[in-house]
């Protein structure tokens, strides 16, 4: 369909209002291509020029005209007032529908620790004219969005996925409809890594969604409701199903160590080439049921060392910082120092967010300091190949 005259003059107009709000602190003066209408006809393209000949009369635009047997032609349009000219389309500004939607954000999260951030980072969104994870900035949806994520830091451990959709918004699909904003809100309140996936952090809360089977390979057994027993001890490992976790309970010697792997190839690698040690996968970043199984080893075999291998980057340390705490007692990095990042590494800009594990005196604290610092590299744990951590000269 062949658009009028006068809507490509007023779509010529709505693009240069966007560009206003997208660059509000730009000091240089915002132009836009004239163009011209698609319909070539007369009463087309008198729709068209009188349309931006009538925003240059309200003062919200100038109007460019060529030179010589060009000086009829209008080639560019330059914004002289951007509120002028929102008026002139009946359009309400970006900032204007920032300010109602941060406000209606703030009016749900009552101060609640840890979500001003996600709110100021939306607000900074929606004031350029851009969603934030697909949310618009619509008060009541934003208000909806913002209180069910709010809502989900107190549901209790345990609730099915779709019932706590409905305890914190009223339906049993707004959380799979807007799962990316709130995962976003949500990632900045429990300090998760900017990387972990929406389905990490529901297993993070303990929403209930028919969690992964936890893979491990290690000399322990697991039992089920009707006493039939699961052995972790196979070749090359083992997959058992979450809800068995609680009842781990060792099955042979102690371990010479134990060790999380953040990454599948990794953790296959390391179970098929390294023949001794417990390896448990964390499945990136580690949902509570291998934080679980962490911390029952830690138990089992309390002389046994700790190690964790996983991405040299920030979240890949904060990874290794989750399973610290599961354990219950000191994590050696293993195949993640300093030294190696600048031998694999790819340069990256500071990452502030492992700054508050920096102070540490360990070897958590080094590669905090390296990688908050200039200059400092990241690289995948699966550029290097499984080694034994008892024998490795890191």
């Amino acid at each position: 369909m062949t658009v009028s005259g006068g809507e490509s003059a007023r779509k010529v107009l709505v693009r240069l209002l966007e560009s206003a709000d997208r660059n509000a602190t730009a000091t240089r003066t915002l132009t836009v291509a004239a163009g011209s209408p698609q319909d070539p006809s007369p009463a087309s393209q008198r729709a068209w020029r009188d349309r931006l000949e009538g925003a240059e009369r309200a003062g919200a635009v100038a109007l460019a005209r060529g030179a010589g047997n060009r000086r009829d032609v209008i080639e560019r349009v330059r914004l002289v007032d951007a509120d002028l000219l929102a008026r002139d389309l009946g359009i309400t500004r970006a900032g204007t529908l920032a300010a109602a939607a941060v406000a209606a954000a703030r009016e749900v999260t009552g101060g609640r620790d840890g979500l001003d951030q996600a709110i100021e980072d939306a607000g900074a969104k929606w004031a350029k004219g851009v969603d934030w994870y697909r949310l618009p900035p619509e008060p009541d949806l934003v208000r909806n969005v913002f209180a069910a994520a709010a809502g989900l830091l107190d549901v209790a451990f345990g609730t099915h996925f779709r019932s706590a959709s409905v305890q914190t918004a009223g339906s049993t699909k707004f959380l799979e409809r807007h799962g990316g904003a709130v995962c976003a809100i949500l990632r900045g309140a429990l300090a998760l890594p900017d990387d972990i996936r929406p389905a990490e952090i529901w297993e993070t809360l303990g929403l209930v969604r028919f969690g992964h089977p936890v893979c491990l390979r290690a000399p322990v057994r697991f039992a089920d409701a009707a006493g039939i027993q699961v052995s972790g001890r196979g070749v090359p490992w083992s997959a058992v199903n979450p809800d068995l976790v609680a009842g781990c309970a060792a099955d042979g010697d102690e371990p010479e160590f134990i060790m999380t792997v953040e990454n599948w190839t990794s953790f296959n690698g390391q179970c098929r080439e390294v023949e001794r040690g417990a390896v448990i996968y964390t499945h990136g970043f580690p949902p509570p049921p291998v934080r679980m199984l962490v911390g029952r080893m830690a138990t089992l075999w309390p002389h046994a060392p700790i190690y964790h291998w996983g991405d040299v980057d920030a979240g890949g340390l904060l990874i290794a910082d989750s399973i610290r705490e599961a354990a219950g007692r000191p994590v050696r990095l293993h195949l993640m120092t300093v030294a190696l990042a600048e031998r694999h590494g790819t340069k990256r800009r500071p990452l502030s967010r492992v700054a508050g594990i920096a102070s540490r005196d360990d070897d958590f604290g080094e590669l905090a300091r390296y990688l908050s610092g200039d200059s400092c590299r990241t690289f995948e744990q699966e550029m290097l190949r499984p080694v034994d951590p008892l024998e490795s000269a890191q």
